[in-house]
């Protein structure tokens, strides 16, 4: 285990004797399914389901945990965690397009196989070709797309290297005009499309010098007011922007011959800034707005963070490795501009009063977190892997998270795996510091998220490029942060989850792929003051199947095949539950498989054009937000 730890993200050669639940997809398999980015990438996976807001932040939904709530689940891109300060939030790397990445690996449960990195529910990590190892034919590629709903994108990258240096490079820019499907009705009783289109630009850097590698991105996302951040249908061209960058220097020295130090040092900042009227003509409360309720808000944020980790082989069936990295998180800029709240004309800075929509001057942290970590090689049938760390907030009191997982192989064909984990999750700018609003309270005095889990799997190679498997977990979270009934988010809920996963993926020949996966879901959850009820907003059954077949040298047919089972309600929300819906995707490209030349493809995402939804809260929209349509696209590249 220790050797095929070494190579979990150069290959997916020894995926299956990972000491997690892993998925490992690459880009020229999710391309010949059809997919185009990473969140369609992440519908694969198997127990995972989306979920978005009123301002249409999508977040992956891993085993139902805690579905209106973000920062369940990490992204981690070429080895940063870009997940944002005010949601702990991903949705502006969602669109990311698949062209640019070579590989995404996920893990399903708590903790992750990236070091210092401790998921909640899931872990996904992403590497990109700037940020891999030259392990490909092709130097570079260049591509263009578009579509229906006004979509169109180009971009590329490229790699360069010398005898002790590497440089690669990405950039891209995409936009689309996409709208809700079918007609809304908002809180207030308005009905109409919510805009839901985006612009999208971004770049990624990697140089390489002996032991000292550079890596950044900048990503600028822009996209529609969507259902509005006040749960009202807002103006056509109102904004909400999301714009972010990061960079990262790493230093390795050898100390010895089986000792290793790694220095790494980052900074990163991320915004959130929307511009619309959030509310139309009327009277709330008792102020009339006569033109509206207009407003400018934004935060700015600024994540640094410094990191130490030994690594150590000297002992005969051990790789041990132990690190600190201490994290400073602070809001370093923030305006908060709207129609005046008390007489309902003109426009009010209020940025510098107690009626900001957040309160900035305290949304800040100071985090430490200790780590350390062994994997043994007990004989050559069993290996264990143990983890355990301590993290320590300014603002939340200090914590202990775990993991062990055992590994035994009896037979070259068969897997078992036992692991057992507790992990947390901080709360959110958003949900410590947002001030009163028809959207929500935050909360300064709340806690951290916790779970305890315990999973098995069980693999059987069928044979060298086939694998069936079956994954059960339980998982029991406690001090889930949700809103009460005022609004205020509060560590207010507890869930038990149970089920598990079915897997086949790899290949039954040379000519084609294949991913199939069927999971169940069964838990109940509970508030203080309720009865318990069946895990809300949770899909109970999820089926995912793709399969690519190359026809002909030149030719390849692909698809996709999602069932989604209905979700029920929370709590007190009498509406009935959210329908199944299933949706199928049809591909066909020309020289998919070429390493070096053009290749093409056309793709119908959802040919029955079934109205995709996603559930909404009881205090938001009176029906659940439709999300997508019909659509079709064509791309083409260039490898060289």
């Amino acid at each position: 285990m220790a050797q095929t730890a070494l190579l979990a993200t150069q290959t997916n050669q020894n995926v299956d004797y990972q000491p997690f639940i892993l998925s490992v997809y690459h880009s020229e398999d999710l391309s010949k399914f059809g997919v185009r980015t990473l969140g369609e990438a992440l519908t694969l996976v198997p127990g995972v389901d989306m979920a978005t807001n009123t301002m249409n932040n999508r977040t992956p939904i891993f085993r139902g945990s805690n579905p209106t709530a973000y920062g369940q689940s990490t992204l981690v891109i070429d080895g940063f965690v870009v997940n944002d300060s005010i949601f702990s939030n991903y949705n502006s790397y969602l669109d990311l397009p698949i062209e640019l990445i070579d590989r995404i690996e996920v893990v399903r449960g708590s903790g992750s196989f990236i070091e210092g990195v401790n998921g909640y529910a899931g872990t996904i990590n992403v590497i990109t070709h700037a940020g891999s190892d030259p392990l490909r034919v092709e130097n570079g590629t260049l591509f263009a797309s578009g579509g229906s709903e006004g979509a169109m994108g180009v971009g590329g990258w490229s790699r360069y290297k010398g005898e002790t240096w590497k440089l690669s490079l990405d950039a891209f820019t995409q936009r689309h005009d996409r709208q809700t499907p079918i007609g809304v009705t908002d809180s207030l009783g308005k009905s109409g499309y919510a805009k839901l289109g985006m612009e999208h630009s971004g770049f990624g850097i990697a140089y390489t010098y002996g032991g000292f590698e550079l890596r950044g991105r900048y990503n600028d996302y822009q996209s529609d007011s969507a259902f509005g951040n006040l749960n009202a249908l807002p103006n056509a061209d109102g904004m909400l922007q999301q714009p972010s960058w990061y960079i990262q220097g790493k230093q390795t020295f050898s100390l010895a011959r089986d000792l290793n130090l790694i220095l790494k040092a980052s900074m990163m900042e991320d915004s959130w800034q929307s511009d619309s009227q959030a509310l139309p003509i009327g009277t709330y409360g008792a102020v009339t707005f006569s033109d509206g309720y207009w407003a400018s808000l934004m935060i700015k944020n600024r994540r640094t963070s410094g990191r130490a980790t030994l690594h150590y082989n000297g002992l005969e069936l051990h790789r041990l490795s132990a690190g600190v990295e201490s994290t400073w998180d602070e809001a370093i800029d923030m305006h908060s501009i709207t129609t005046n709240k008390d007489t309902g004309v003109g426009m009010v800075d209020y940025s510098n009063t107690s009626r900001a929509f957040i309160d900035a001057a305290n949304a800040k942290r100071q985090g430490t977190n200790l780590y350390l970590s062994d994997n043994i090689t007990v004989n050559d049938k069993t290996a264990i892997a143990l983890t355990l760390g301590m993290m320590k907030t300014s603002d939340i009191e200090s914590h202990a998270y775990w993991r062990t997982a055992l590994v035994y192989q009896p037979t070259r064909s068969d897997i078992f795996k036992l692991m057992a984990a507790s992990g947390v999750r901080h709360p959110s700018f958003q949900e410590m510091y947002v001030t009163p609003s028809l959207y929500a309270t935050g909360n300064s005095n709340l806690s951290y998220e916790h779970v305890r889990s315990l999973e098995a799997q069980y693999l059987r190679k069928l044979h060298s490029n086939l694998t069936a498997g079956i994954n059960l977990f339980y998982l029991a979270n406690s001090q889930q942060i949700t809103r009460d009934a005022t609004g205020i988010f509060q560590n207010y809920g507890e869930n038990i989850v149970k089920g598990g996963e079915v897997e086949l993926r790899g290949k039954f020949s040379s000519d084609d792929t294949v991913l199939l996966s069927y999971s169940y879901f069964n838990g109940s959850g509970k508030i203080p003051g309720s009865n318990e009820i069946s895990m809300p907003f949770t899909a109970s059954n999820l089926i995912k199947a793709a399969y690519a077949y190359d026809l002909t040298e030149n030719w390849t047919l692909g698809g996709i095949w999602n069932y989604v089972g209905s979700k029920k309600r929370f709590f007190n929300d009498t509406r009935d539950s959210l329908a199944a819906y299933n949706t199928l995707d049809i591909a066909l490209g020309w020289d998919m498989n070429t390493h070096k030349g053009w290749y093409a493809q056309g793709v119908v995402k959802n040919v029955a054009d079934t109205t995709v939804r996603y559930p909404s809260p009881a205090s938001t929209y009176p029906d659940d937000y439709p999300v997508a349509g019909r659509s079709f696209w064509i791309r083409t590249g260039w490898k060289f």
